[in-house]
């Protein structure tokens, strides 16, 4: 390492020891019962010494001597019983080490890095218990668990060759699907409890359509039958959470395969526009305020999880099934008949046999738009009969605006491609 290399890290070491130990001194009741800046300062600089001196048993005795310190010093001080301030004081070590350390090429950036993060935990204390503590329930501790779980745990550990007739089922590929669309619920649910017990009807809507669209339809319906004099709002956030549906499948799309996405694009930006329309219509001279609908009552359930994964092999069979038995146009109507019960498994599918069977873009994307249309069918039924007439009434307007543009939109695409 050259001079100027050394003393700038050492002076950065300095720089991280100083930070740290003003943030010790500064907390509450502490500052004459912990370390200080002098002290975190020193920390620092034995750090970044001991790699400029490139020795490892240097180190490791300097860190040994640290820790004994700690220890006596934590000892002595009976009114004290957490030990942030010494891991604290173990971590600046290591900081400051990193500055100067030959051995990693952006040591520097890697320890300035960690320092911000560093300094924002230790002065996050009240916030981070009270998120912990008050904030966050044990229901949902308990379902983040499982939804790392599913990330961390089970997805690497899933064979990636195909299975079964027609090399159909990806176990990885398709549990990758499970988590995108969980993922979508599961954030979704945390913004609905953060938004706030009520909030206006737009923002119930928005809430409604990243978690389910489906469920905040049915959910909209019966809360239109429970106050029939306010429909209307309600009505106007089943449209936006509808509406919501099409950028969502949007950004799925291009997370798996850009070119269906690039053919579904303008069909879906031109829905979301007309959907948007129609709700800023039903909400002119509405301020009234809908409470987001409690459908979701957890962050992630395994069940729900599997049965979608089911779900989605299910159609990924028949639609192979289809190829082999009929061709390319038996899909669609696999896709309409999917799409009643699920349009997320239908275009996910979709976008797995455009890049592994070879079906043509212009079936991809037509397939995709009838999986929404049925989908649409779907929630109309519920809307009439869970809902009231001008609830259903209003749905139905809206839906047959919103796909009758998307239907122009996608024949203009088709035909300038």
């Amino acid at each position: 390492m050259e001079l100027h290399e050394a003393l700038l890290g050492a002076g950065e070491a300095l720089l991280i020891g100083f930070l740290i130990g003003a943030q010790r001194e500064a907390s509450r009741g502490e500052s004459e019962k912990q370390p200080g800046i002098r002290d975190f300062t020193l920390i620092a600089l034995v750090g970044a010494l001991s790699a400029l001196l490139g020795s490892e048993a240097l180190a490791f005795c300097a860190l040994a001597a640290l820790a004994v310190l700690l220890a006596v010093y934590h000892y002595q001080v009976k009114e004290r019983s957490g030990v942030t301030t010494e891991m604290a004081a173990v971590t600046t070590f290591f900081l400051g080490y990193l500055t100067t350390t030959p051995r990693l090429q952006h040591g520097t950036l890697v320890a300035v890095s960690l320092t911000i993060a560093v300094l924002f935990l230790l002065d996050a204390k009240v916030t981070l218990h009270n998120f912990v503590r008050r904030t966050i329930t044990e229901t949902e501790f308990r379902d983040t668990i499982r939804f790392l779980a599913l990330v961390f745990i089970i997805y690497p550990v899933l064979p990636e060759e195909p299975m079964g007739p027609y090399g159909f089922f990806h176990p990885r590929k398709v549990w990758l699907f499970v988590i995108l669309v969980c993922s979508i619920s599961y954030f979704g649910y945390f913004l609905r409890k953060f938004a706030g017990e009520r909030a206006g009807a737009n923002v119930a809507g928005v809430l409604g359509g990243i978690a389910s669209s489906t469920a905040a339809t049915a959910a909209f319906a019966r809360m239109s039958s429970d106050s029939p004099d306010e429909s209307g709002h309600e009505e106007g956030a089943a449209i936006i959470a509808n509406t919501l549906q099409f950028p969502r499948i949007l950004a799925l799309l291009y997370i798996i395969n850009y070119q269906v996405a690039q053919a579904c694009l303008w069909p879906l930006l031109a829905m979301t526009g007309a959907g948007v329309t129609f709700s800023l219509v039903r909400a002119h001279g509405r301020n009234g305020r809908v409470t987001p609908p409690a459908f979701i009552s957890n962050p992630f359930s395994l069940g729900p999880a599997l049965t979608f994964g089911a779900l989605l092999t299910a159609v990924l069979f028949f639609s192979r099934a289809a190829l082999e038995a009929f061709g390319t146009g038996s899909i669609q109507w696999v896709g309409l008949l999917s799409g009643l019960a699920d349009a997320d498994a239908v275009l996910l599918a979709v976008a797995e046999l455009y890049e592994q069977a070879g079906i043509s873009i212009g079936v991809a994307s037509g397939t995709v738009l009838l999986a929404l249309v049925a989908n649409a069918i779907t929630k109309s039924i519920i809307a009439v009969i869970a809902g009231t007439r001008r609830f259903a009434r209003g749905l139905l307007v809206a839906f047959a605006g919103i796909f009758a543009t998307g239907g122009v939109a996608w024949l203009v695409q088709s035909a300038l491609q």
